[in-house]
């Protein structure tokens, strides 16, 4: 019985310590405080790789967590580092968060890379019909002419979507 209870309060101190299971599950939740924990204890948690490659950053960017992304990228984190759906940056403009893209780009983000697939941040931000992120791109030098994996740019994906704002932006470009 008493055996039980010890486990019980190490198991809820572990808890209470760190919040979160882990520093992946800590970054798509914003949980800065568990993240600091783990931190202390462990520098290098900073550059863990879940099972799929991703980083804590990526997965905090794609999650829109600003907070979890400054802590981390102050700690060292790479904001360049890219697995196969590419870098912090994709997974913004993917899913239009435009703080977080101007942050990433703030730290030396390559803001022009394309993914595995070819697609840059432009055109995730065009795709998905992320206007603000895809004007910003564009307004940094992104070039909306470049082309992914199934031959489409930028100009293409505006067109298709029938985006006159970003079409009527992007090509100022070409002219």
């Amino acid at each position: 019985m008493i055996r039980f209870l010890y486990t019980g309060l190490a198991i809820c101190l572990s808890v209470g310590l760190y919040g979160q299971s882990n520093i992946f599950d800590a970054a798509r939740t914003g949980d800065t405080l568990s993240i600091k924990s783990m931190i202390l204890h462990d520098s290098d948690t900073v550059h863990a790789l879940n099972p799929s490659g991703h980083s804590p950053l990526i997965l905090a960017a794609y999650n829109n967590q600003i907070g979890v992304c400054k802590l981390l990228i102050m700690q060292g984190a790479n904001v360049n580092y890219t697995v196969s759906q590419g870098a912090a940056i994709h997974g913004a403009a993917f899913k239009g968060n435009l703080q977080v893209v101007s942050l990433l780009v703030a730290n030396g983000a390559d803001y022009d890379q394309p993914d595995q697939n070819g697609t840059t941040p432009l055109i995730y931000a065009t795709l998905f019909k992320h206007t603000e992120v895809a004007k910003y791109l564009f307004h940094l030098g992104c070039d909306p002419t470049i082309k992914d994996g199934t031959g489409s740019s930028a100009i293409d994906y505006a067109e298709s979507l029938d985006n006159t704002d970003l079409l009527t932006l992007f090509k100022t470009k070409i002219k």
